[in-house]
């Protein structure tokens, strides 16, 4: 088997050569960035969001920078709206391949137009990425991949118009042309994304992974997945154990008594996952358990964008800047700058793409590491705008608890909803609210009811408070250097331990 992955391996690797030498070879950042634009502009200026903005009038980025305003998902909910009933041409001259679906801001979900010349700026990173992988990780060419890329879900959904939502298989966020070998090179089939039920799903994926002899490669998103599944092998392993070969059991008893995965997968060369942001704080727990394994940062990705990916030995990731047109508005001065003037410090993201996004202000603060005469910029993920709690990828923003607590009769009760663990706790003084009640409101949030799903979140508490809550928050904030007039009601904080600061 292991000369038939070599050689699917080798096969990928040949078709990313090109685009790695491309990104590798030196350029000029403003030139390449504006000749994407240009093109962009030009093949969309007969849409509806085309015509509006004046597409056919904007020869330059300062043209561009004034004609075309910074927009969030609502501004183009209307568009997708029309998009999702059948109408063309709306954002883009292209036909629309189906819609993503992820979490709005202060809205439960969000739908994000694929195009084919977006899933192609997806490949202008994923390919050169995957080659320096293959060509710098040794062994990673040997073996099978584990890829945990879409979310899990029980049926396939279309819009009005039969557009279909979300990726059918995991393998077609790959070219066309490597959809088929990466299908024979997963370890896990992508049949399991389809098990409504948790634990089966679990229990199906853990079995196919324990089966894999040969896994040289994982890919995750969060790295509290990669643990909870090894968790889950630990708690099952003597259900799991009967359905291994001898050789296989004894390494998983190994594994198990020595907390030591990388025992029970040997080949295993490179673990991808989050490792910035509030991620970093869970990622020593995969290293623990794969000490022998090289593990690399992702880059920044998004559902709406290929923004950067890792590079072999660097801290950070380079810009992908033959995916899409990236612009960056300092936090500094509040200036808004194009990839190629960039100097070090904190931005926030702005891109446009292929998708039909202009001047899209993803949220993103990204901080930049160091930028070069005629290469991309390296740069590193910070944390979400706006959002006040993200453990492990929920993205609970103050605007959509707000909301949740709305729904829910809150009126004028005061009411703090905190991390408490790997769960989330509302403090109250509304004596009607349960947790089940609670846990279902912030269920609206498509993320947050991802993570509850894969088991990575417990279901939301309640603990009703007494004596003055809000006097006790402004104490704890106060007492921790906060100026009084600076602290404002919220709904949201990203702090734990406010038991020992509200009388119960």
């Amino acid at each position: 088997m292991s000369v038939k992955c070599r050689i699917l391996n080798d096969i990928c690797k040949w078709l990313y050569w090109r685009e790695y030498c491309r990104f590798a070879a030196p350029c000029h950042i403003g030139r390449v960035q504006g000749a994407y634009l240009q093109e962009l502009l030009r093949k969309n200026a007969d849409t509806v969001y085309g015509r509006e903005c004046g597409f056919d009038r904007i020869h330059n980025y300062r043209d561009f920078a004034r004609m075309v305003p910074l927009t969030r998902y609502e501004d183009y909910e209307p568009y997708i709206d029309r998009m999702c009933k059948g109408e063309r041409r709306v954002l883009t001259a292209e036909d629309v391949l189906l819609f993503e679906l992820t979490s709005g801001s202060s809205g439960g979900k969000k739908l994000i137009p694929y195009t084919p010349s977006l899933k192609q700026e997806f490949q202008r990173g994923i390919r050169p990425w995957l080659y320096d992988i293959y060509d710098k990780i040794e062994g990673v060419t040997e073996g099978k991949s584990y890829w945990s890329i879409t979310p899990v879900t029980a049926a396939r959904q279309y819009a009005p118009c039969g557009i279909p939502i979300g990726f059918e298989e995991d393998a077609e966020y790959f070219g066309r042309l490597e959809q088929g070998i990466m299908g024979m090179l997963f370890a896990v089939g992508s049949e399991v994304k389809f098990v409504s039920d948790m634990q089966d799903f679990y229990w199906r994926t853990c079995v196919q992974l324990l089966n894999c002899e040969e896994l040289s490669l994982i890919s995750v998103w969060n790295p509290t997945f990669l643990t909870i599944l090894c968790d889950f092998i630990v708690e099952h392993a003597g259900e799991l154990a009967r359905t291994l070969p001898s050789g296989r059991r004894r390494l998983l008893w190994e594994a198990v008594r020595a907390n030591r995965f990388d025992r029970l997968f040997p080949k295993l060369k490179l673990i991808s996952c989050w490792a910035d942001g509030a991620s970093a704080d869970y990622v020593e727990a995969v290293r623990r358990r794969f000490p022998s394994v090289y593990l690399e940062p992702k880059g920044l990705l998004a559902t709406e964008c290929f923004v950067s990916f890792p590079l072999v030995g660097e801290e950070g990731s380079r810009l992908s800047v033959y995916s899409h047109f990236f612009e960056f508005r300092s936090l500094s001065n509040n200036e808004i700058y194009p990839a190629h003037r960039l100097q070090k410090g904190e931005y926030e993201l702005i891109v446009t793409t292929g998708g039909g996004f202009y001047r899209y202000c993803i949220g993103d603060i990204v901080e930049v590491l160091e930028t070069y005469p005629n290469h991309p910029p390296r740069i590193r993920f910070l944390r979400r705008k706006g959002i006040a709690c993200d453990l492990f990828g929920e993205k609970l923003t103050e605007e959509f608890v707000h909301q949740a607590l709305l729904s829910l009769g809150i009126g004028e009760h005061f009411a703090l909803l905190a991390p408490a663990g790997n769960r989330y706790c509302l403090y109250t003084d509304a004596g009607h609210i349960t947790g089940e009640m609670l846990d279902r409101a912030l269920r609206e949030s498509y993320h947050y009811d991802y993570c509850r799903s894969l088991g990575q979140l417990e279901g939301a508490a309640v603990q009703i408070v007494s004596g003055r809550p809000e006097k006790d928050y402004i104490r704890r904030l106060s007492g921790e250097g906060m100026r009084i007039g600076d602290i404002k009601p919220a709904h949201l904080s990203g702090k734990s331990g406010w038991e020992e600061w509200f009388e119960m």
